[in-house]
C-alpha cells in the first residue's frame, strides 16, 4: 500500500493509504484499488474537486 495526501479545492487535506490510484475519464473520477486490484469503495474522489495528489512514500 502507498500513502497519498489529497488536497481538495476547499483547502481540506486528507491522507489515504491505497494500492493504486488511476483516473477514469469515462466516469470522471479517480479509481482507487487495494494491493489485490480490488476497488476500495470506502473512498470516492471526484476529479473536479481535487487540487493535488501528492505521493508520500
Amino acid at each position: 500500500m502507498k500513502r497519498y495526501k489529497i488536497i481538495f479545492d476547499s483547502g481540506v487535506t486528507e491522507e489515504i493509504e491505497v494500492g493504486s490510484l488511476s483516473y477514469n475519464d469515462h466516469i470522471g473520477r479517480i479509481e482507487i484499488n487495494d494491493d489485490d486490484g480490488e476497488e476500495m469503495e470506502e473512498y470516492y474522489l471526484d476529479f473536479e474537486q481535487i487540487t493535488a495528489i501528492i505521493p508520500l512514500d
